[in-house]
């Protein structure tokens, strides 16, 4: 029998690199928001991501009820209701190493925790999918690069949802965003770099049983980009810079429209910061 600690050990590719990511944006049911918070960081973070191969990376973020409030109102939305969502989290996954990382990620839901009881049923699945990685847009020369984004310091994040017209006008999308409209919002800003990922099919089929919260197919693949903006001032502070004047950029441009905008703040590790603050 082949050693499959050996085998992990010695893959190639290797190199640390951001290949795609999972971001997944969750919404808890209305009173359960403690024993949420408390499942997902004692448990589900790590046995449901960081313990798995390839996942080099990982993050919480929350959205207090001001911040949903100050959603960016959009024509054709991405999230509904417009105020769901009040986690989300995002993990790195080695460039080469997505379908392994995928194929674990699945099994481990499936037949590693949900049948012993370590899922929890009382949320709903806002946004959640597998991404590969487009391009990362840093703001200052120096040491800071796209795959330390989730460990670096960082004051919140700024989460939007571009979708192309169609398939046909990804590629458009995606270098009008890349080229025109990203770099000048980024100058100057209040945020340290932007990334972009555009979400895949799942593989390895949908997790419907009992235990956990059905996931829908992600929607338009193929025609859609999640930014991530990763921002040097709290996005709770009312002086903070504005980061959304690239909107009209974006609809001056015709290459896409904008379907969610919404900020987040850093988890606080080891406490309930902020539970009472989502309603």
């Amino acid at each position: 029998m082949s050693d499959p600690y050996e085998a992990i050990a010695l893959s190639r590719p290797n190199e640390v690199a951001i290949g795609g990511a999972l971001i997944t944006m969750v919404e808890p049911d209305l009173g359960v928001e403690h024993a949420y918070n408390r499942w997902y960081e004692d448990d589900h973070f790590y046995s449901g991501a960081m313990q798995g191969p390839w996942v080099f990376a990982g993050r919480r973020f929350v959205a207090p009820r001001p911040l949903r409030e100050a959603r960016t109102p959009v024509s054709e939305p991405a999230v509904e209701p417009p105020d769901a969502g009040c986690y989300i989290s995002c993990y790195w996954v080695t460039a080469g190493q997505e379908a392994g990382s995928e194929r674990w990620s699945y099994l481990a839901m499936a037949e590693g925790l949900m049948p012993f009881g370590r899922g929890f049923t009382q949320r709903r699945h806002v946004y959640t999918a597998f991404h590969r990685y487009c391009f990362g847009l840093v703001r200052d020369e120096g040491p800071l690069k796209p795959h330390l984004a989730l460990d670096a310091p960082c004051a919140g994040l700024l989460v939007e949802i571009v979708d192309a017209p169609g398939p046909d006008g990804f590629e458009r999308l995606q270098g009008v965003l890349r080229d025109d409209v990203l770099p000048p919002a980024l100058a100057g800003s209040s945020a340290s770099m932007v990334l972009a990922f555009a979400p895949k099919e799942f593989s390895q089929g949908l997790i419907d049983q009992p235990g956990t919260p059905r996931v829908e197919p992600p929607e338009k693949v193929g025609s859609r980009l999640c930014l991530l903006w990763f921002l040097d001032a709290d996005p709770t502070d009312g002086d903070a810079p504005d980061l959304r004047r690239h909107h009209g950029a974006l609809e001056a441009s015709g290459a896409g429209s904008l379907a969610f905008s919404g900020a987040f703040v850093p988890t606080v590790v080891g406490t309930d910061r902020y539970v009472d603050e989502l309603r």
